[in-house]
């Protein structure tokens, strides 16, 4: 799955749009993440030589619905793909691996009222991964499968309108290519979120 226009769109727009100051934001009853970053492959992911692996980083968008709780705990789910640069001898040579799919879970943030303040989140994924041309696998196309993640970040009052939220996320999930083979993705996202509260 490619990014679409309509995804370059709503980044833009939300990146356009005003957005209150982080104390605000993390009290909102609905806060839009619009995530960037790169994703790196880890583990026997990216240094092994079976099919599905020898992956190396790449780009990664995602969105992020959060959904404040009571005290310091939030509601999170959202949509995410990671890409991920092959050019080994389990990988479709010169052509990425892409995993997408939905994330949810609770995250907690440390001060709910501070100009800067830290959060961790801990979830569930799911993810279906592209492969075109990958070792066994004609199709390319893996199995939806289930697995977990974990993370944790900063808010960042940039100015009164404006909320920045960089983060790092470990993902693991083992899924099956159509040819049998089972990859196993251990992975790191390190991205940016633009923060939008309703």
């Amino acid at each position: 799955m490619r990014y679409g226009l309509g995804s370059l769109v709503l980044a833009g727009a939300m990146a356009a749009t005003a957005v209150p100051g982080v104390a605000a934001a993390q009290s909102s009853p609905l806060v839009v993440e619009v995530r960037g970053g790169a994703s790196m492959a880890l583990a026997h992911f990216r240094t092994g030589t079976r099919v599905g692996e020898g992956a190396r980083s790449g780009p990664s968008l995602a969105v992020t619905f959060i959904f404040s709780g009571e005290g310091r705990r939030s509601t999170y789910v959202g949509f995410s793909q990671e890409r991920f640069a092959c050019a080994a001898a389990g990988c479709p040579a010169g052509r990425p691996f892409i995993a997408t799919g939905f994330d949810a879970g609770f995250r907690v943030s440390l001060c709910t009222r501070c100009s800067v303040s830290p959060w961790l989140r801990l979830g569930g994924l799911t993810t279906r991964v592209e492969s075109p041309g990958v070792p066994g696998s004609p199709t390319g196309v893996s199995r939806l499968a289930f697995g977990g993640e974990a993370g944790f970040g900063v808010y960042l009052g940039a100015w009164r309108s404006v909320a920045l939220d960089p983060g790092l996320r470990f993902a693991a999930v083992n899924t099956r290519l159509p040819g049998g083979s089972l990859l196993r993705m251990r992975y790191a996202v390190l991205d940016l979120g633009l923060v939008l509260a309703f």
